[in-house]
């Protein structure tokens, strides 16, 4: 596990994903990108935590304003709600309330099986540690010590 990764690393992590992405040509098949970046604006984070009753991590609101939600090498990140991510049925906000509509959890990826990725809210604060939240127990468990660990290890180290 990397811990304390900031983004300096992390870029160069994402060169290496970008690198081997190219080599292997995923980038020529149309309509796949290795990186989907539908980032958004401070204005754009501030209603999705209005909405969402939470302050975001701050490391989870310069990536989404750096590298955005969507596709992200092997993983999927909810976009934050956007006009540029409209075309995404799910988002942060939608599928938070969804889900968690006592505010206590906020999701930033979706596992594919009915679970997800979250940050827990704790008097309105999301923490920066990314749980993985199982849909049919409620028994969630620590999964990274930040946002930036949580895509590393599942979106740029399959």
């Amino acid at each position: 596990m990397i811990d304390g990764m900031d983004f300096e690393e992390f870029d160069q992590q994402v060169q290496s994903l970008r690198a081997r992405a190219a080599r292997s040509g995923y980038e020529e098949i149309e309509d796949f990108k290795v990186i989907e970046g539908l980032t958004a604006s401070a204005e754009n984070i501030a209603e999705t935590e209005r909405a969402l009753g939470a302050t975001l991590p701050p490391q989870y609101k310069t990536f989404m304003m750096r590298y955005g939600g969507g596709q992200f090498g092997f993983l999927d990140l909810l976009p934050i709600p956007t006009a540029a991510s409209a075309h995404h049925v799910d988002d942060v906000v939608s599928v938070s309330q969804a889900e968690f509509p006592d505010g206590s959890f906020v999701t930033v990826a979706p596992v594919g099986t009915g679970d997800y990725w979250c940050f827990p809210v704790l008097d309105g604060r999301c923490s920066d540690e990314v749980w993985f939240h199982y849909h049919d127990i409620d028994a969630p468990t620590l999964d990274a010590p930040d946002f930036l660990d949580f895509v590393a290890r599942h979106g740029i180290q399959p």
